[in-house]
């Protein structure tokens, strides 16, 4: 288990699914992430399934506690390549605004301790759709940096939306861990 101020990160459970498949398919987080259809428990489980099949891993996910042990969220690593040292992060809590909240920038720093510091990742990025500018708003007050912009690339409520890029670095968050 990670843990950080307000948050722990622990492995996800198969008691877990009905509670993520709720999330996945509310309209707030379909409407901001790559998933467009309704997720059924096959889907889930088929999910849950492949993110223990690979060795090394491609995905490694967790499953993210409140202080009183509440499951308020789901995060990971996605798209690891371990050749080339970089994982996409992914990240969902179930709080309101949950973007603007401590968790959530705990959860993020917990990331990057593990993505950093344990799996001597070189480079951590998330892609963000601009219609989700909340998210846009945490990762660049995690000091992110904006490394590119893919027109139209989310097509949601008959309009298309862009996505935009953000990465940050293992030399960087070292440098702002000694300050």
């Amino acid at each position: 288990m990670l843990e950080g101020k307000l948050v722990k990160l622990r492995a996800l459970e198969e008691d877990d699914l009905q509670t993520l498949k709720a999330w996945r398919n509310s309209n707030h987080m379909r409407k901001t992430t790559r998933e467009y259809r309704l997720l059924d428990m096959i889907h889930q489980q088929n999910w849950f399934n492949s993110i223990h099949a690979n060795y090394p891993p491609q995905e490694i996910m967790f499953g993210v506690l409140d202080k009183k042990n509440k499951l308020i969220g789901v995060c990971g690593l996605t798209y690891i390549d371990w050749k080339n040292r970089h994982s996409e992060i992914s990240i969902y809590l179930s709080l309101t605004n949950w973007q603007r909240t401590k968790e959530a920038q705990d959860t993020v720093n917990l990331l990057m301790i593990y993505g950093f510091d344990e799996l001597n990742l070189h480079r951590l990025w998330v892609e963000i759709f601009s219609i989700a500018t909340e998210n846009i708003k945490l990762f660049e007050q995690m000091k992110f940096i904006k490394e590119g912009k893919l027109r139209e690339k989310l097509w949601r409520n008959g309009m298309w939306y862009d996505s935009f890029l953000y990465a940050k670095l293992s030399t960087k968050y070292r440098h702002e861990k000694k300050n």
